[in-house]
């Protein structure tokens, strides 16, 4: 080891010993942290690379090797099952090392249940497994609807939640307006309904030229059938078809399946912009923001990028991957696993002229123009965050800002809820939500004081904390944070109310260090701000105090019953009809009926009638 940094005796000893198969590597600090997990095909070459002097590494790598006191190896059977270790193991450990790629949002998807006889179209924000087809995602939630409005349109299948196994009297509205072939009155056949999805799935797809063949091949069997209301019908879903078609303007000559990775590098940050074309069309986009970034290579983050993205188990890979920056051989062979997860060749390029040039500098376009528009909103809310601070005269502007806000309708299912936004942005994995366990009545201090109390007992406060209300809701706040052996700075934790004046509503901030209420300048981002956050803390409240309302309004009443889940409930109420029918018949009915022991319907009819039923055997006693 003439060119490696001498680390300590253990660490080196294990480089020494590493095995030369594929496998996962965890390197780890002192107090047994793991740092960082990779993987290689050939464990022996890749870990001890990052200890030579002469290797080039970004300042993240270098800050890392020089934490590591211990590395973990574990082997597999080939660099494929090492990806997939290696990702399940960053899930679990999430080192602090690794770059790791989150969307900015979930997108959503549309769902096609494929495995069903009569498949129907959904909006979902998780990818379907098995034999069920997901397209998407979709970055414009108007492009979604507006392509399931097309659909609705011009092939009519099945919208409902109905079970489409069983057949009832009669169909829907969505039939009558021909939005529907009515498939849950047996009006369609399976095959007349697998034909036209399959018309569904070329159009979703891309395969235009084949759903045209397809509709012109039925327009014309329809009427050498003398079908002419039938092969009307097909005339008109080809011509929406094609005109559809027409408004399609982002067309390019490449038929086969291909990703566009481009990666845009700004001032402390980067953008990754992905863009999949599926037969000449842009058919799908992930966009994803690195925050902090710390001078990593473009190659570096590309092929992190491409191993956590196309690692996924619901991930197609396509036939061909073009990149915006160039790859050394070296990663490229990293990279051939790909080629074994798809069963066939994936080709990654790196293109300088042509039309693959042209779709690359699409998404460049896409990824510079994203990170343009982020890093104006990010100085944007700098500005408001300078306004927060010079406001209320604080030393340093307040990176976390937290709001607790109390949802009760009278005595029924009171909530309240904290949500806390990190640099002017909201962190929804630091939202939470409290079910309210003061039953006496509604108080609003009380119910304040016990979420206060429940959530900062073991948690520290964030660098300003507002609270829903005025100065009673404030001083209910302080004093228990106090009791708990909290003691915020100076204005640290303040109200935010509405007041109402002869020009409207003016928010203000109410604080012990304020002698009257702080009214908040209308217009200015530093308000805008705060009232977001205090808006946010209202809405999450409020949906989940409908949530649970609902809740209550819809559970039945059979649930209660122990030996009674969703199976069994779902079939007494299709025996019976409803729970007041089930309420009215006898134990021996709920039992032959139902197909229930003995027991567990007297049980059933015991719970609905609300008292214990006479024993038969002592009925019929004399």
């Amino acid at each position: 080891m003439d060119e490696d940094v001498q680390p300590p005796l253990l660490l080196e000893e294990k480089l020494r010993l590493l095995p030369d198969t594929p496998g996962v590597y965890l390197m780890k600090d002192e107090k047994d942290e793991v740092l960082y997990v990779g993987k290689s095909k050939c464990l022996k070459d890749r870990v001890r690379s990052y200890f030579q002097k002469t290797r080039p590494s970004s300042p993240r790598i270098r800050k890392m090797t020089e934490r590591v006191i211990n590395i973990e190896t574990l082997v597999t059977r080939s660099e494929l099952d090492a990806l997939i270790l290696e990702n399940t193991l960053i899930k679990k450990y999430r080192p602090r090392f690794n770059v790791l790629f989150r969307d900015d949002k979930t997108y959503p998807y549309l769902r096609f249940s494929w495995s069903e006889d009569f498949p129907r179209l959904s909006v979902t924000r998780r990818v379907s497994r098995g034999a069920d087809l997901t397209y998407g995602p979709y970055a414009n939630p108007g492009a979604l609807r507006e392509t399931l409005g097309a659909i609705s349109r011009i092939f009519p299948l099945a919208t409902c939640n109905l079970d489409l196994g069983k057949i009832i009297e009669r169909p829907c509205i969505e039939y009558q307006i021909g939005r529907c072939l009515g498939p849950c009155a047996g009006l369609v056949t399976r095959d007349e309904y697998r034909k036209m999805a399959d018309g569904v799935r070329l159009f979703l797809e891309g395969k235009n030229t084949d759903l045209e063949t397809l509709l012109h091949e039925e327009m014309v069997a329809h009427a050498r059938n003398l079908e002419f209301e039938k092969a009307a019908r097909s005339k008109s879903r080809l011509e929406s078809i094609r005109t559809i078609l027409e408004r399609q303007t982002v067309e390019f000559r490449l038929l086969h399946t291909l990703d566009a990775v481009a990666l845009e590098v700004g001032e402390g940050a980067a953008q990754i912009e992905l863009l999949s074309l599926r037969h000449g069309r842009v058919a799908g986009r992930r966009e994803v923001h690195i925050k902090n970034y710390d001078q990593d290579s473009p190659e570096e983050l590309l092929v992190a990028f491409l191993e956590q993205h196309y690692s996924q188990e619901t991930t197609p890979l396509p036939e061909e991957i073009l990149l915006s920056h160039p790859l050394s051989q070296e990663a490229l062979m990293n990279l051939e696993w790909m080629s074994e997860k798809k069963g066939g060749k994936v080709l990654i390029t790196h293109p300088r002229r042509g039309e693959k040039k042209t779709v690359i500098e699409l998404a460049q376009n896409n990824a510079r123009e994203s990170l343009r528009e982020r890093g104006k909103s990010q100085s944007d809310l700098r500005h408001a965050l300078d306004e927060v601070r010079e406001m209320l005269g604080l030393s340093l502007a307040p990176s976390s800002i937290g709001c607790v806000d109390i949802s009760n309708t009278g005595d029924s299912f009171p909530v309240a809820s904290l949500v806390v936004f990190v640099d002017g942005l909201p962190e929804k994995s630091l939202y939470r939500r409290f079910r309210i366990r003061y039953d006496r009545g509604q108080d609003d201090f009380r119910m304040l004081a016990e979420v206060l109390t429940r959530h900062f007992d073991d948690r520290s406060l964030p660098d300003l904390l507002l609270i829903d209300g005025g100065e009673p809701q404030l001083r209910a706040a302080l004093e228990a944070l106090r009791q708990i052996g909290k003691h915020p700075l100076p204005r640290q934790v303040m109200g935010i109310a509405k007041e109402r004046s002869r020009s409207g509503h003016q928010e203000r901030l109410v604080s012990p260090e304020f002698e009257s209420p702080l009214i908040l300048p209308p217009h200015r981002p530093s308000t805008h701000l705060l009232m977001r956050i205090r808006d946010e803390a209202h809405r999450f409240a409020i949906t989940y105090h409908r949530k649970l309302r609902e809740e209550a309004l819809t559970h039945s009443r059979l649930l209660d019953i122990p030996g009674i889940g969703p199976s069994r409930e779902k079939q007494l109420l299709l025996t019976f009809g409803s729970v007041e029918a089930l309420k009215s018949a006898s134990p021996e009915r709920i039992s032959r009926e139902g197909k229930l022991p003995a027991s567990l319907a007297r049980r059933i009819a015991e719970h609905l009638s609300g008292h214990p039923l006479a024993d038969p055997e002592e009925e019929d006693a004399p």
